[in-house]
Order: structure tokens, then C-alpha cells, then sequence
């Protein structure tokens, strides 16, 4: 049965809500739909104006799965569209769009690293921290506390996120200007120090059959890369969240703590963990200028 909403000016049509999308967490389309208008306050910060690859699962998460970057056929006239390398991208613009999108069957956003007005620009680098198997959450937590130090070492900000699954993402806010060249540099100079002062922990290498260690991805900070957005859904059994926390959080809650179920009730006790990471932070004092950098 189809029904449209009325959300501010806009009328979004609403189909198959309910769809069961997670059977194991017993969460359907209706489920993820009053998730994203319960958080809306909070991405916003963090997905507005960026365009948006999203990975649908129009069956749920035990069905096909596709990733998709064009905005879809027949999208409504008031959908906000930014061609940038000859994708036509959505733009988060508010939230009819992420409803829209939600009903059909993006299950996972992932939100650019730019703003679409200012494609060449990121306003933020990631530190990837991906244990290679064997290896898991707690390695990667670990791994985390290390990075960590690193950082406050170089009087330098990171924000942790959960990626929803075994990795944790830090995020390094950039100033205006940073090019994603530097920014890939500036992680890969960061994670070749980690393998340095903690060897056999930590790994630069490409080649997953020869990967040792928690993988420092680097090249994540590529415009034609994607990354799981901050407060977005996982196509997980239990319903999963990439979740911001706090540095004293990592050693007190596992991923599955952070679900379409809990993370509404988290967020309004804890507020946007993320909020620092619009808040530039300049790394001249490192050598490493937004025009330049140097080996150190």
C-alpha cells in the first residue's frame, strides 16, 4: 500500500512499510524510517550539502544489495541533484530527501568527504583502523588507543567513530583548502608512523593475503572513495549504527551496543559526539600546511 507524507513543503510518497528489513532484530522499512526522522537533528550537522552514495537493499539485508550513485529515475523535482566527475549525485538537502531515499531501500548512507558546492575540497580526513582476520574489535580498539596517543602527541584532534562493524573510524577535521592528495598523505604519514613505534600491530600493506595487524587505509581519503556516514544504519544482523563515542567509551561497549533501537535514546542523552569535527583544526606547526607537506 503506497501513502505520501507531507514533510515541510514536501509530499513523499511511502511504500511497503512493512517490509521486514533486519529479520533477526525483527526492524522494518517503517523501523528505519522513523530512525532517520528521530536523528535527522543530528546527520544533518554532518550530511548537508555532501553527495550521497547509498547502498539499497530493496528486500532487506538478506536480499541483493546494490551500491548507487546517480540519483534514481523519477525522482522527485525537489530532490537537489550536484554533478560532480560526471556523477549525478543526490545532495542531502534535508529531510524528505533522506526519507525519500530511505523508502527506497537505501538501507546505508554514505555521505562525501566534500561539500558538493566545493568538490575538491575535504573537510575532514579518516583514519581507517581495519583488523585483518583473525583479528577484531578489540584489536581495533586497541589500535585506537595507540592512534590516539599519536595524536595528543602532535596536539592534534580526533573524533572516534564505530564503524558498525569491527573497525573504528577517527576522524581529523581539515581547514579550508586541504586538498584530498594532502589529506591521503597526511593519514599515510600518521600510519606509517604507527607501524614504526608499534610494529606487527599496525600495517600499510594493499594486499589483504598479506595484511599483519590493523590496516592503516589511507587511501579511504579519495573523493571517489566511500565511507559509512556518521549515524548510518549497517546492513548487519542486529541492526548496527556507525556511532560516534568518546575516547573513554572504547574499553565499555561493543558495536552491537549501537542499534536503530538504541542509538535515538543515546544520542539524546549524550548529544552529537561528532560535533567537534566541523571545527578546523590547522597542522602548520607540523610542517604539513594545506598547500604543502614534508616527510617527517
Amino acid at each position: 500500500m503506497r501513502r505520501v507524507v507531507q514533510i515541510g513543503s514536501r509530499a513523499v510518497p511511502l511504500s511497503n512499510l512493512d517490509r521486514v528489513l533486519w529479520p533477526e532484530a525483527g526492524l522494518t522499512k517503517a523501523d528505519l524510517l522513523d530512525y532517520y526522522a528521530q536523528l535527522y537533528p543530528y546527520l544533518a550537522r554532518h550530511w548537508q550539502g555532501r553527495a550521497l552514495t547509498v547502498k539499497r537493499y530493496p528486500k532487506g539485508v538478506a536480499g541483493e544489495s546494490f551500491f548507487q550513485k546517480n540519483v534514481p529515475p523519477g525522482a522527485p523535482p525537489w530532490v537537489q541533484v550536484g554533478t560532480i566527475g560526471g556523477v549525478d549525485y543526490v545532495v542531502a538537502q534535508d529531510l524528505a530527501t533522506i526519507i525519500w531515499l530511505a523508502n527506497s531501500g537505501a538501507l546505508e548512507f554514505h555521505p562525501s568527504t566534500y561539500l558538493a558546492s566545493r568538490p575538491a575540497e575535504p573537510t575532514h580526513a579518516i583514519i581507517d583502523l581495519d583488523p585483518t582476520p583473525p583479528l577484531g574489535f578489540r584489536e581495533a580498539v586497541q589500535a585506537a588507543k595507540y592512534t590516539r596517543d599519536l595524536l595528543e602527541k602532535l596536539k592534534l584532534r580526533g573524533f572516534p567513530k564505530l564503524s558498525g562493524g569491527t573497525g573504528i573510524h577517527i576522524y581529523l577535521p581539515l581547514p579550508a583548502g586541504f586538498s584530498f592528495e594532502l589529506s591521503a598523505e597526511l593519514v599515510r604519514q600518521l600510519g606509517t608512523a604507527l607501524c614504526s613505534k608499534y610494529p606487527g600491530q599496525f600495517t600499510l600493506e594493499r594486499l589483504i593475503k598479506k595484511r599483519r595487524g590493523v590496516y592503516v587505509d589511507y587511501l579511504q581519503n579519495s573523493p571517489a572513495k566511500t565511507m559509512i556516514g556518521v549515524y548510518s544504519p549497517r546492513a548487519t544482523a542486529r541492526a548496527t549504527v556507525s556511532t560516534p563515542v568518546l575516547w573513554s567509551d572504547l574499553d565499555h561497549f561493543q558495536p552491537e551496543d549501537f542499534t536503530v533501537k538504541t542509538v535515538p535514546q543515546w544520542v539524546k542523552q549524550r548529544g552529537d559526539l561528532f560535533q567537534g569535527v566541523l571545527e578546523p583544526q590547522f597542522f602548520d606547526h607540523l610542517g604539513f600546511s594545506r598547500f604543502s607537506c614534508t616527510d617527517s
